[in-house]
């Protein structure tokens, strides 16, 4: 085994902190922090050999030589506690000294030092692995810096022996964000985001969503053993970010799930404009270290990344960061990917979230299909056309020919072609499992929403979307049970009540079904989807309820857009085919995308109508 000492004459970099020795400091991010001679010379004996033991003997010779034993005892702690204090560590989670009780102590991080970075090992043809196993860790502290060959090299010795499991899996938890400042966490949520993206450009890797992973941002007190087991997950990279003006500095660490040992970790500071070349590099440096051979398309994919006008990247970011909060921050993040794209005309990024946001727009009926789809179609081609392997591009493109233009083979190509560039890209499978429900495809369609659930399997957003597949299929037992996984995790999914009510009401439980929809109908304050209440109340024979509701949704529709199918819907429920059936041509001649829900099994009364299955040819489906 061969392990190295690390030169003393230079400083000495184990993640955001430094020990100057010409000074004799300890510094955070350059910030002094007070530390007395004793525990700094302890600091030391441990980080000039990093992954060894130091026992406490050797500890004693070098700080306590004349000493007693009792004497030693009680300054050996008592230093080691000052270092931990000064570190910010804890002595029962360890993420920087581990204790060998009855033997010593043991370093945990990687260290750099400016010497130690052109040393080169004999050896380097060994596997990258960890330094040490630390078990315990948790992500109260993140890891923070890259290791040196020398230290890889010892850690080979350790674990070449042990057979394991290849990576298949992976989550990204959330960059912690070490600027301190709340402002900026759209900033490190968005970056976040984005080396997810990147990641999942990998195709034999499974990569979990963001909205899963989110559920860990710091002050979430899970170790990450844990973690992975509720991911079900092989792998998780996790790291923290800083801005600091016009650069950022990334720090990365890789950890295999199966026995918690440090695989890889790695520094990366760049320009803000260079953000994009950082997020790729962080991807290709990932394939690497878990042995995955990257396609021809994947290396192309990886590879194309391009300067970026930071200011506009800001509102990128911010754009998505709002894009994430549901219906409620849609128009913020339609304004913030405008101006990118204002400040940035190349960012194919920016039209890519422009056009998925304004998808949208237009899925929750906040605009006529006609304003949004057309606009989304643009920006999705425009995004295509300075970067034809941008997978949300293909994604919005897919939505606009499903939803508006009914081009069902068309999307299905689009849809196709982004899960071929990302194949796990969320919202593509969200929107193909919706979109095979509509062609009658149900089989198909729940085994893509599982595909979906496995990429995010701790966050209601995928759980909504299950139900709504089951409610389309007419499995309402199970569409009930996943609206109601999806509320336990967030009771404020006005979404999952829809689908929640609408299933009651397919087993005919119309007490029930009209407590869930009223209350989805409270939380959005009666502006979204007030049909649904008003069919359900039709269908439960509560005739003068139902045409309340008619009066109620035909005073909002003074004061805001509201979709045609709102009033078909609520007509449908009285049974009344006449009216039914006009709106839904309004809803056809304006071409709005809620229009091909005629499959759904709120029109099933009217199957039998002749006119059904003549709306039925024209929207380019056929009548099961």
């Amino acid at each position: 085994m061969i392990l190295a000492r690390l030169p003393v004459q230079s400083p000495l970099r184990f993640g955001v902190f430094e020990v100057d020795l010409a000074s004799g400091e300890l510094r955070k991010l350059g910030v002094r922090i007070k530390l007395q001679e004793q525990p700094l010379q302890a600091l030391l004996a441990l980080i000039e050999r990093p992954g060894e033991v130091v026992t406490r003997e050797e500890l004693q010779k070098r700080l306590w030589p004349g000493d007693t034993a009792g004497d030693f005892e009680r300054g050996l702690n008592k230093a080691i506690a000052r270092v931990r204090d000064a570190l910010g560590d804890d002595a029962d989670n360890p993420t920087f000294i581990e204790t060998l009780p009855q033997r010593g102590y043991r370093f945990l991080l990687h260290v750099e030092s400016s010497q130690l970075e052109t040393r080169r090992v004999e050896q380097a043809s060994l596997p990258a692995v960890p330094l040490i196993s630390n078990p315990s860790t948790t992500r109260r502290n993140l890891l923070a810096a890259a290791g040196g060959l020398a230290a890889v090299t010892a850690a080979a010795y350790f674990f070449r022996k042990t057979p394991q499991k290849p990576i298949e899996s992976i989550a990204v938890l959330p960059l912690e964000n070490l600027s301190d400042d709340p402002a900026q966490e759209y900033f490190s949520d968005g970056m976040t985001d984005e080396l997810i993206g990147e990641i999942a450009r990998i195709g034999s890797l499974r990569v979990i969503s963001r909205t899963s992973v989110m559920q860990y941002k710091r002050g979430v007190r899970k170790s990450l053993p844990e973690i992975a087991r509720q991911l079900n997950v092989d792998a998780i990279l996790e790291g923290t970010i800083l801005q600091a003006g016009q650069k950022v500095r990334i720090t990365a660490q890789l950890i295999r799930a199966q026995d918690d040992r440090h695989l890889w970790s790695e520094k990366y500071e760049r320009d803000l404009s260079d953000v994009l070349a950082m997020q790729s590099e962080v991807a290709r440096a990932v394939a690497s270290q878990i042995q995955i051979k990257l396609t021809l398309l994947e290396q192309t994919s990886l590879a194309r990344a391009r300067q970026v006008r930071p200011e506009a990247y800001e509102e990128f970011l911010k754009g998505n960061f709002f894009l994430q909060k549901g219906i409620p921050g849609i128009d913020k993040s339609v304004a913030h990917f405008k101006e990118a794209i204002q400040l940035d005309p190349g960012s194919a990024e920016s039209y890519a979230g422009l056009a998925e946001a304004l998808c949208f727009s237009g899925i929750f009926g906040l605009r006529p299909s006609g304003e949004t789809y057309p606009e989304a179609r643009l920006n999705a081609q425009k995004a295509l056309d300075l970067d034809e392997l941008n997978a949300s591009a293909h994604n919005a493109l897919a939505d606009v020919k499903q939803g508006y233009d009914w081009d069902f083979a068309g999307a299905e190509a689009e849809f196709q072609r982004a899960l071929q560039i990302n194949p796990s890209h969320l919202l593509a499978r969200l929107w193909r499992a919706e979109s095979l429900t509509r062609r009658g495809k149900f089989e198909e369609a729940v085994a893509e929403s599982a595909r979906a659930v496995k990429l995010d399997p701790v966050s209601s957003r995928s759980l909504i979307s299950r139900a709504m597949i089951f409610y389309r299929v007419r499995r309402y037992d199970d569409a009930i049970q996943a609206s109601q996984q999806a509320l336990d995790l967030d009771p404020h999914m006005v979404n999952a009540l829809w689908w929640q009510g609408m299933s009651y009401a397919g087993k005919r439980d119309f007490p029930k079904s009209v407590a869930s929809l009223t209350k989805a109908l409270e939380m959005s304050r009666g502006s979204l989807f007030p049909g649904l209440l008003g069919f359900v109340h039709g269908r439960a024979g509560e005739k003068q309820k139902a045409l309340e509701m008619l009066g109620q949704v035909t005073k909002l529709a003074q004061q805001q857009y509201v979709t045609p199918i709102d009033f078909a819907m609520i007509h449908a429920g009285l049974g009344d085919a006449d009216p039914t059936f006009l709106w839904l041509e309004k809803a056809y001649q304006a071409r709005s995308v809620r229009v091909v829900e005629l499959r759904c099994a709120c029109f099933d009364h009217f199957r039998s109508d002749p006119r059904y299955a003549n709306l039925m040819g024209r929207l380019g489906l056929q009548v099961a």
